[in-house]
């Protein structure tokens, strides 16, 4: 009985997993490379001064793309404190 509970709530890990990571990941990696992007073929774009001060489009977007990751971070760390870790202690607790 303790084999097959464990099963599933390891089956429900696994589907709870996927569901919080990948959202994150393809944020995480399409606003990397769109970065990127724009610095291989637009670079003149992040050069732009805005509102006539001395702080460029790619300084304030880049400091946005840390924002960004940070906040990605603090997303995960609550998801799995809160969906993952629940799981993770009832199969500790049936094995």
């Amino acid at each position: 009985m303790k084999i097959r509970e464990t099963k599933e709530i390891y089956q429900q890990l696994k589907k709870a997993r996927i569901k919080i990571l990948i959202p994150l990941i393809l944020l995480t990696i399409t606003s990397y490379f769109s970065f990127i992007w724009v610095i291989a073929f637009s670079p003149n774009f992040f050069g732009i001064l805005i509102f006539d001060t001395n702080i460029s489009i790619g300084i304030f977007l880049g400091f946005l793309l840390i924002l960004l990751i940070f906040l990605i971070t603090l997303v995960y760390v609550y998801l799995a404190n809160k969906i993952l870790e629940p799981l993770i202690n009832k199969i500790q607790e049936n094995a």
